[in-house]
């Protein structure tokens, strides 16, 4: 399970696409660790969204506990939508055997209305909102209740901390160092103290392997698909044993060989090719219990 900011969710994509059982982000994107700490004990809790849990803004229904890309026109849609992930999760993170947690910043946003911190404030207008920024006490408090309560009901769960590389530069780079700085202080303490965890140097390896802009998208704050690949064989080497290693280059060979398109689809050559491809799945689909039922079809359908 991966859960924090846009980075976990690049890196955990690729954990999909090589075939492992992977939940990202079941609140979106999360980027300070209250909201992430908090998203934790509501997983565990298991109470369900209701109407009482959104607010309507801008034509939209929100929750401040999730990403905008769960906001919909309709209460009844949005709660679909939340619910579906959330109890999907709060069942994997029980029985998940790793978890990374990545957060990108120590600055929260808490409704005055409230007095609660928000995961997003949906554009709300900000004079709404106080920006608070949390000390490394602060994170490694409400990190070690929420991690004791998870252990709890999945003792043999195994955390990987990592820090986002993205830079948070609405308060400026001075700000960004300070907030980055509390987070690597929380987590070397959590990591110190806790069994089963390690750290992980997504952020190293963006601001020391790759500090040429090359390696950064368009708006030169976010790593490029380059420096993901780069951060995913890092992991690989850092993780994987040489067996796993194997079956995901297997793996990323036959997604590469599904979505080729062929000059004759009605050749003996592509037929050949087709039934190479699906004596593959199958070997491979008996040797590790990954599931290329969906493929398989597709193949044995094309060959007639």
């Amino acid at each position: 399970m991966f859960i924090g900011s846009c980075f976990s969710e690049n890196i955990g994509r690729r954990f999909q696409q090589a075939r492992f059982t992977a939940t990202i982000n079941p609140f979106g994107q999360q980027y300070n660790p209250a909201s992430i700490a908090q998203s934790i004990e509501l997983l565990l809790r298991g109470k369900e969204f209701t109407a009482s849990d959104l607010f309507f803004y801008n034509e939209q229904y929100h929750s401040f506990a999730h990403h905008g890309s769960f906001s919909r026109s309709t209460v009844e849609e949005t709660l679909e939508l939340i619910n579906a992930k959330f109890w999907e999760a709060a069942t994997q993170i029980k029985t998940a055997s790793v978890l990374y947690l990545t957060p990108g910043t120590s600055h929260v946003f808490r409704w005055k209305s409230s007095g609660e911190i928000v995961s997003n404030c949906h554009k709300l207008p900000g004079h709404q909102f106080e920006q608070q920024i949390m000390t490394p006490q602060d994170i490694y408090s409400s990190w070690q209740k929420a991690i004791a309560a998870l252990r709890e009901v999945n003792p043999a769960l195994k955390i990987v901390f990592t820090v986002s590389p993205v830079r948070y530069l609405a308060n400026g780079a001075y700000q960004n160092s300070v907030s980055k700085a509390h987070l690597f202080a929380a987590i070397f303490q959590l990591h110190q103290e806790l069994p089963n965890t390690c750290y992980f140097p997504a952020y190293e390896l963006m601001m020391d392997d790759l500090r040429d802009y090359r390696f950064y998208a368009e708006d030169m704050i976010h790593p490029n698909a380059i420096a993901i690949d780069y951060v995913w064989q890092y992991l690989g080497q850092y993780f994987f044993t040489q067996q796993t290693t194997e079956i995901i280059k297997t793996v990323d060979d036959l997604t590469k060989a599904m979505n080729h398109r062929p000059r004759n689809a009605a050749s003996e050559a592509h037929r050949k090719f087709l039934k190479d491809c699906l004596h593959k799945m199958k070997d491979l689909s008996l040797a590790s219990g990954l599931n290329f039922d969906k493929e398989i079809a597709i193949l044995q359908d094309n060959l007639g």
